[in-house]
């Protein structure tokens, strides 16, 4: 879907396979554990291919919201004529159906860093 293959597709595979971890505590070194899903973090490569892996969330846009993405940072917007109660009934499904998405790609919405700002003309809202 994203017109990756060939030798390219093959890299990525290669980047994101076979990979294991271990911890060094005080000279100790644990027992390598397998990793089975996630990027590296600090690897060059890492936000790009999150935002690859990310890129279906672009279906959020049939609920009437745009976003923007950087990494692992995600902004949803929506902008309607004054109905403020339109608006919050938009905005939760599509965070419900954000979070169903996340939960299906083996991802969580941390509920700790995540923020809602509402930007409202002055006086002109009654809703």
């Amino acid at each position: 879907e994203v017109g990756v293959g060939g030798t390219v597709l093959r890299w990525f595979s290669s980047y994101l396979s076979d990979r294991s971890q271990s911890v060094l505590v005080g000279g100790q070194r644990s027992t390598p554990r397998c990793l089975d899903c996630g990027v590296l973090q600090g690897s060059v490569l890492s936000p790009l291919l999150f935002n690859i892996y990310m890129k279906m969330l672009g279906e959020i846009r049939r609920h009437g919201v745009r976003y923007h993405q950087y990494a692992d940072d995600t902004q949803l917007y929506i902008s309607t004529p004054c109905h403020l109660s339109e608006a919050v009934d938009v905005m939760g499904r599509c965070l419900e159906a954000v979070r169903v998405w996340m939960g299906v790609n083996r991802l969580r919405l941390n509920p700790d860093k995540t923020e809602w700002l509402w930007i409202l003309p002055p006086k002109d809202c009654t809703d």
